[in-house]
């Protein structure tokens, strides 16, 4: 824990308890406490250390994350009560066009403090940060329940709720020509296999944004600290894909989805789904998102038996992006962090 007085750097707003630190600074405590609130607030299994906070934070090849940590002193300590970050991406749209922008996440407030609407004033701080850097749009993916909130109060658009399918690993379909099934490790990133696949991915075209993939950028987000991913590479697509479980049932989840051939009608990514899920020995694959050129034919899942359903919201930051001009051509789970 940090001490129970501000540090420098550190800025004090009337009328709010304790005060606010931008992430500038490199005290690994920032990193500690936040992955203990995430930890606590929103359980998951990168939290064990810090290193997936340093991963996402500070070692993105684009830039660092735009950070905010709301800290009231407690006990003789600094105690966190609030965290929120947007971390830089980079999109590519229509034509060729690039834009710089930003990746939502992490938005947690202590139980206890939410009516101090700490998470709406670091957003707009951030945003701010943000828009003065040269940041076009931000995008995030919300619950049921946040998603109003965003919308009235921050600035937010909803877009729609991801689409969801189930796909069976059997079905008819002729065998693919060409097969590869990879497992991601730290040699494979820094192979000459690696460098080959980066210089055919992400090359076709795009009729809205989508996250830009260069090679810099794909090593380092398979590079996410304690997940594991797995690259199938067909004659016609690349997939990438990581195992996870419903309870006791192994499942294949389809994270990203390039296509290596461009123009004409959306490729079918069915039976390599089936492929690939087989290769993880998973009794079914599940498919969250969209992709411009790539169509998935599975079942829908009732509600019921889905987590709280997720939402994809824009927040324009640049004025001269209009709202309807922040379309999205792909967005998949390798563009969130959900794995």
């Amino acid at each position: 824990m940090a001490e129970s007085h501000p540090p420098a750097g550190a800025t004090i707003h009337d009328g709010v308890e304790g005060w606010t630190i931008d992430g500038s600074s490199d005290d690994p405590s920032l990193l500690d406490d936040a992955t203990e609130l995430l930890d606590l607030e929103l359980p998951d299994p990168r939290f064990v250390d810090s290193s997936y906070l340093r991963w996402a934070y500070r070692e993105n090849p684009l830039g660092r994350a735009v950070e905010r940590y709301q800290q009231i002193p407690s006990n003789g300590s600094a105690e966190l009560v609030a965290h929120y970050v947007n971390v830089p991406r980079r999109y590519r749209g229509p034509g060729g066009e690039r834009t710089n922008g930003g990746w939502s996440l992490n938005a947690v407030v202590k139980t206890g403090h939410q009516r101090s609407r700490h998470f709406q004033r670091l957003g707009k701080e951030i945003y701010e940060e943000e828009a003065a850097n040269g940041w076009s749009f931000v995008i995030g993916v919300t619950n049921a329940k946040s998603t109003g909130a965003v919308v009235k109060y921050m600035g937010w658009k909803l877009q729609a709720p991801l689409p969801v399918k189930v796909i069976h690993p059997i079905g008819r379909g002729r065998p693919r020509k060409r097969v590869s099934h990879t497992r991601v490790t730290d040699e494979w990133l820094d192979s000459a296999d690696f460098s080959d696949l980066c210089a055919t991915v992400d090359r076709h075209t795009v009729d809205g944004w989508a996250t830009d993939y260069t090679p810099d950028v794909l090593r380092w987000r398979l590079a996410c600290p304690n997940t594991r991913y797995a690259v199938h590479i067909f004659d016609d697509m690349v997939l990438i894909t990581t195992r996870s479980s419903l309870g006791p049932i192994p499942a294949c989840v389809i994270l990203k989805i390039f296509p290596l051939v461009g123009g004409g009608s959306p490729l079918d990514a069915t039976r390599a789904i089936r492929s690939a899920t087989r290769w993880h020995r998973a009794a079914f694959a599940v498919y969250a998102g969209f992709n411009g050129s790539v169509t998935v034919r599975g079942i829908v899942p009732p509600m019921r038996l889905r987590p709280s359903p997720l939402n994809l919201v824009v927040r324009r930051l640049d004025p001269a992006f209009d709202d309807d001009t922040v379309k999205l051509d792909t967005f998949e789970f390798l563009d969130m962090d959900a794995y």
